[in-house]
């Protein structure tokens, strides 16, 4: 008997063991691991447009800014940039992606604020940049760091026609928040490459690398409910966008290997309030702006006179 209990002993400290493991490489976003952004790195995503995104990055350094912060629901420090191209145009907040920055994510807002003087207000999500925490929830909690800048924005500038906008994760945030108590000056939302639900992005991920898929999300899951002290299943994009009321503009590559296009459909076929969905050929994740500026530009720019802003 003593040896059962030992082995049953053993075997739930293994798995608490690798469910922490697990919940480290996940979700656990610490300073020493952000990325530098003038180290665009060589794969498959940024390759072919590495060039482009170093003198766009530069430029983003190089024009005028006001730092800003916030404090979350939860406390943090949120940080940002605001930059300001025109006293009477709207302002579009930018949410980059998981491990990622907006010197990379946000460099196709930049690009179209600017050229099309839409003031931009792009923001480090929790757990990067310049903001607080260590601990990425994938959209749950970031949801709530969504409205939270969204106030602040109509508190600061109530006359302004308020856009959200993101990428990859950033986008998923922005749709889950979507249903929470936004202000009324949030007028439309642009979602580039988002995903449906944080656990299925997440099981995704694990299939791709070949592993048993429900044996890993459920140590996941675990790890992120005990040591995280959160609920991957709390909200999803996919509910949000049955929910929500304000247009949605969908993009996506459909060459994305990261998030399938398959999600972008399926969002797309849920969403309850005027859609707009735009595919670009050939693009990997995370670049549509950088593979067809041109199409990009025009589709928000159409989709945002249609949403009632004026630019």
């Amino acid at each position: 008997m003593i040896y059962i209990l030992t082995a049953c002993l053993v075997l739930v400290f293994l798995l608490f063991f690798t469910s922490y493991l697990l919940y480290r490489g996940v979700f656990y976003y610490p300073q020493k691991k952000h990325v530098d952004p003038y180290q665009i790195p060589d794969d498959m995503l940024y390759a072919p447009y590495k060039n482009a995104m170093l003198h766009l990055l530069h430029e983003m350094e190089q024009t005028p800014y006001e730092e800003v912060s916030i404090r979350s629901q939860d406390g943090l420090s949120l940080c940002g940039r605001l930059y300001l191209f025109r006293p009477d145009a709207p302002l579009m907040l930018f949410f980059h992606g998981y491990h990622g920055t907006f010197l990379w994510d946000g460099l196709g807002s930049f690009r179209f604020c600017r050229k099309n003087h839409i003031n931009l207000l792009v923001v480090d999500e929790r757990s990067h940049g310049k903001s607080a925490d260590q601990i990425i929830t994938f959209g749950i909690r970031e949801c709530k760091d969504v409205k939270c800048w969204a106030d602040y924005a109509a508190k600061r500038f109530p006359e302004k026609s308020l856009i959200l906008s993101g990428v990859s994760m950033g986008s998923a945030s922005v749709m889950m928040a979507s249903v929470l108590s936004l202000p009324s000056s949030v007028k439309a939302l642009i979602c580039d490459c988002g995903y449906t639900a944080p656990a299925e992005i997440i099981k995704e991920t694990i299939r791709s690398f070949h592993l048993p898929v429900s044996f890993c999300y459920a140590l996941l899951h675990f790890g992120a409910r005990i040591f995280g002290h959160f609920n991957l299943s709390e909200s999803t994009a996919l509910s949000a966008v049955k929910q929500t009321k304000l247009p949605i503009l969908f993009i996506h590559g459909d060459h994305d290997s990261i998030v399938p296009p398959k999600m972008c459909d399926e969002l797309y076929d849920a969403c309850a309030s005027r859609k707009k969905k735009l595919i670009i050929t050939g693009s990997q994740h995370a670049v549509n702006a950088m593979a067809d500026f041109n199409s990009y530009e025009r589709e928000i720019m159409n989709f945002l006179k249609e949403s009632g802003i004026k630019i």
